[in-house]
């Protein structure tokens, strides 16, 4: 009897011990460690810090629940990011030529090369710029400041094993905007999803293809899901191509 309790003793300690490890383990586990390993993965940070302008094509495809087009969108982008972030974003939408031009801090928007002094026209493509800066030039943008970020743990997505990293977004007055959870290869540590909660929606969208041009291994295709908070997904509501055009150094 006595050896019985004292066996299952044992085995108690064990168990906590093992449970205490595995959580000490993971709260060792630094978000920001991760990013940076991400990051020497795609192309080393030196690299990153250097880049100081790139250009690209962004064809984006949405689909209704049925799997028919909504739309297609063809951008051409210009960013530059030394000495400071500035943009220029080039597209035709409805027959109109359209142009944001962010610089000095100041967005200013075109229709078919005239001035709209419409502010919310300004505002809205000034979030878009920003909005798809901060997808192409991930994981670097997980560095910005204004990013909360927390190791979520593992999970296995597809079969392969993944750090999940979720960031948090506030707005100046503290109230919160949208969430991020992104998914790096346990093993080579690449960048390979991340789900978003807009509101009360999830979107899961997956890496599916690489460039190779600049070194960085930047995205090159992405599919985008509607889905749960579980990532069950409902239909495919998005896929985007970047086709890169240029990328300069600084010197």
């Amino acid at each position: 009897m006595k050896q019985a309790m004292s066996n299952r003793i044992k085995i108690l300690v064990i168990f906590c011990f093992t449970v205490f490890c595995s959580i000490s383990c993971e709260e060792k586990t630094s978000a920001r460690d991760i990013i940076l390993q991400s990051l020497e993965a795609h192309g080393g940070v030196e690299k990153w810090n250097n880049v100081k302008e790139l250009s690209y094509i962004k064809t984006t495809t949405l689909y209704d629940s049925l799997g028919n087009i909504e739309k297609r969108i063809i951008q051409t982008h210009k960013n530059t990011f030394i000495p400071k972030f500035e943009a220029q974003m080039n597209w035709i939408e409805d027959s109109i030529q359209k142009q944001a031009i962010l610089k000095n801090d100041k967005t200013d928007v075109y229709f078919d090369g005239v001035l709209q002094n419409d502010a919310q026209l300004e505002e809205m493509y000034h979030k878009a710029i920003m909005a798809a800066n901060y997808v192409i030039w991930q994981p670097y943008k997980l560095l910005d400041e204004d990013a909360t970020l927390s190791y979520a743990g593992k999970e296995v997505i597809d079969m392969k094993s993944v750090d999940a990293i979720k960031a948090n977004y506030f707005n100046e007055n503290g109230s919160p905007t949208n969430t991020w959870w992104y998914y790096f290869d346990s093993k080579n540590r690449k960048l390979v999803s991340n789900m978003v909660r807009h509101g009360s929606t999830y979107s899961f969208i997956v890496n599916t293809k690489y460039e190779n041009k600049t070194g960085l291994s930047l995205n090159a295709e992405r599919k985008s899901y509607m889905t749960d908070s579980l990532r069950n997904g409902k239909f495919l509501r998005a896929d985007y191509i970047y086709e890169i055009l240029e990328i300069k150094l600084s010197e």
